[in-house]
């Protein structure tokens, strides 16, 4: 499928999240929290706690280039447990999913060739930039294959062994063992902000920090 043109993301992203944008009627907007992955279906969102966890609003200026950022900030009351990843949603509670993310500035691709990468576990990508204990996803890219072993969407460790400038290796807990890689592949690898509440809280998404592309 061809991507859409910087107009067509543009009328798009106007049409959903832009009030006075679009050139159809518009729909209220609300967004979520999710404690993993939300997927396209908008799972894992958060629920509970004492002042309740409830979705919020903010307003958009029009999009250009292809994206915008919220102009107000959103203040969530939270239970205890992580955010990691936000929704948006035609209604104040359940409804529909327009679009999910993570709360994630930094990606690359993710190579691992056959031969010593698959033996050794090692994730090939051009100065990344990670630590150890950062917390990263892989994502499917269309019409390559996700390196076996992997799992697209789950939250992963990067470990200390075998990190390099150009190389990382994962685990499914923080310091374990090397998730076992048994073929090549490509995905995207995504570095993930993961914000952790010991007991009751609240998570702020400020103004200028949400930015939605609308493609």
């Amino acid at each position: 499928m061809s991507p859409l043109s910087t107009y067509g993301q543009n009328q798009v992203g106007d049409e959903i999240y832009n009030l006075s944008g679009g050139t159809f009627p518009s729909v209220e907007v609300f967004f979520s929290l999710h404690s993993a992955d939300p997927g396209l279906t908008g799972t894992n969102e958060l629920t509970g706690g004492s002042p309740a966890y409830a979705r919020k609003q903010t307003t958009f200026p029009a999009f250009a280039a292809g994206t915008a950022d919220n102009d107000t900030a959103m203040l969530f009351d939270v239970p205890a447990g992580d955010v990691v990843a936000w929704g948006a949603w035609d209604a104040v509670s359940a409804g529909n999913v327009f679009q999910t993310g993570w709360f994630s500035t930094v990606s690359g691709l993710a190579v691992v060739r056959a031969g010593s990468d698959v033996t050794n576990n090692d994730v090939q990508t051009n100065a990344h930039g990670l630590a150890a204990n950062d917390r990263v996803v892989f994502e499917v890219v269309e019409g390559l294959t996700i390196p076996a072993g992997l799992t697209a969407g789950t939250l992963y460790h990067v470990i200390s062994t075998g990190l390099t400038t150009d190389a990382f290796r994962v685990s499914t807990t923080q310091g374990g063992s090397a998730v076992d890689i048994t073929a090549a592949g490509s995905a995207i690898w995504r570095k993930v902000s993961v914000t952790t509440f010991g007991g009751q809280g609240q998570f702020q998404i400020n103004a200028d920090q949400l930015d939605i592309f609308g493609n």
